[in-house]
């Protein structure tokens, strides 16, 4: 496996302001990192200029915003009040977070900013070790946990640096016995025994997000042709279809009729 190339830099922000219509999730999205490396072939962030510009591969480097904590700091009077998302291009509880505590250290300057809402979206057990931060937002926070299939073959072809999918599972319950709000994110939806796949949801998570692979451009699959080739075919429309069904009948989904 290749050798994770750890850059150490100061950013000059750490904070993204975002405007979608309505009702957003978040105004500000916040990485204390950039890159990621667990490196999921279907991860949509390395077709962006910065991913595709740098000389490793997706997967292979990872930046420490060293300062992240601190600039989170001066933005305090900013932030106070507002939807705050972590991890929208990266993970910020991959492996090297035990290393260098940037996420644990950006909630501890969000602790103070009385946020209206925090999302904190990951795939790693590991944001277990900041439980003690994490119960202090109360109902404002709400944990979004990537698990696109429920087949550990298919986890180690798409996403083999990632914890293994019962990890991720159990480590779901952990957060909602603390009473944090859960949702799944099924988004791809990979290969998975849908109906088997639908129940274990259900029982460790309190929502669902739920999408289907519909970007292959650009991603670590456009270089897997037998993986292209079934998400762009009917046995793959059939799959999700399948899916959805189940976890509308677990409760999971609303039915659209």
């Amino acid at each position: 496996m290749p050798v994770l190339h750890i850059e150490e830099t100061n950013a000059r922000s750490v904070l993204v302001p975002q405007n979608p219509p309505g009702e957003p999730v978040s105004e500000y999205t916040l990485n204390p990192y950039s890159g990621c490396g667990l490196g999921c072939a279907y991860c949509y962030v390395m077709k962006f200029p910065f991913a595709r510009e740098h000389p490793q591969a997706w997967g292979e480097w990872v930046r420490p915003k060293m300062n992240a904590p601190f600039l989170l700091g001066k933005a305090r009077t900013k932030i106070y009040g507002r939807k705050i998302f972590m991890g929208s291009a990266t993970d910020p509880y991959q492996y090297i977070e035990r290393k260098y505590r940037l996420s644990r250290r950006c909630l501890k300057v969000l602790v103070d900013c009385n946020l209206k809402g925090l999302t904190v979206h990951t795939r790693s057990h590991l944001i277990l070790d900041d439980l003690d931060l994490l119960t202090q937002f109360g109902s404002r926070l709400r944990v979004g946990f990537s698990v696109p299939t429920n087949d550990d073959r298919v986890r180690k072809r798409t996403e083999p640096k990632a914890p293994k999918i019962g990890v991720r599972l159990n480590a779901m319950k952990r957060l909602r016995q603390a009473g944090i709000y859960v949702t799944a994110s099924l988004a791809p939806v990979l290969y998975c025994q849908p109906r088997e796949f639908a129940e274990q949801i259900a029982d460790a998570a309190d929502g669902v997000y739920f999408g289907a692979m519909d970007y292959t451009d650009r991603t670590g699959i456009a270089a897997m042709p037998n993986a292209r080739r079934y998400f762009n075919g009917p046995a793959y429309r059939e799959l999700v279809a399948e899916l959805k069904a189940a976890l509308i009948e677990v409760g999971m989904l609303k039915s659209e009729a």
